[in-house]
């Protein structure tokens, strides 16, 4: 498994305000892409009991980067006492077939949880990477990477990542680095 470093977080204006913003900042748009994430989780497993992080740790993702790649995917992700995210890695399996994929997964007893739908979009200036993700229609996030792809820069430190984001001075939720997108949507949608 890859570990790997990103802050995400939660934009306070809507998208045509957000894009003139880093615009006017010098951030080009790069790549557009979509990715439709299918959260399952075993059936066995019984979230009336569980936290949100612990039902998230248990969900295996069927993830369509529509015309780019489909995949299984897990996500590991270890946590401070206050919800910060300390480490995070993942692990992707290729799959052909995202409706072959569920009907495997639900031979084994998992089911759907919930669905994500992002329409991305990765802005570039001469030394920044941000990927602008618009959520189920309903929200906007920025993620920052440690290994950009446009960039040729790679962060040791989430402090630098930190710092660098916050030079821009975007319109977002403060102080608040590691939304968890996933926890939002599982809130709205999942009845316990």
């Amino acid at each position: 498994m890859k570990l790997e470093k990103e802050i995400t977080v939660k934009v306070t204006c809507d998208y045509e305000t957000l894009d003139k913003i880093l615009k006017d900042k010098g951030f080009i748009i790069k790549e557009e892409y979509e990715i439709n994430d299918d959260y399952l989780i075993d059936g066995k497993v019984n979230i009336k009991n569980l936290k949100n992080l612990e039902i998230l740790s248990k969900c295996i993702l069927i993830r369509d980067i529509v015309g780019i790649e489909k995949e299984l995917l897990y996500k590991y992700k270890k946590y401070d006492d206050n919800a910060n995210i300390l480490e995070q890695g993942k692990i992707k399996c290729p799959v052909f077939d995202t409706k072959k994929a569920l009907e495997f997964m639900n031979a084994i007893g998992y089911k759907s949880l919930f669905k994500i739908y992002d329409k991305c979009f990765v802005y570039c200036n001469d030394k920044t990477e941000l990927v602008v993700q618009l959520v189920n229609n309903k929200y906007i996030f920025i993620e920052m990477e440690d290994e950009p792809e446009y960039i040729n820069k790679k962060y040791e430190d989430i402090k630098d990542m930190i710092n660098e984001f916050n030079e821009y001075d975007l319109p977002c939720e403060k102080g608040n680095y590691f939304v968890k997108k996933a926890e939002i949507i599982l809130n709205e949608t999942v009845n316990r």
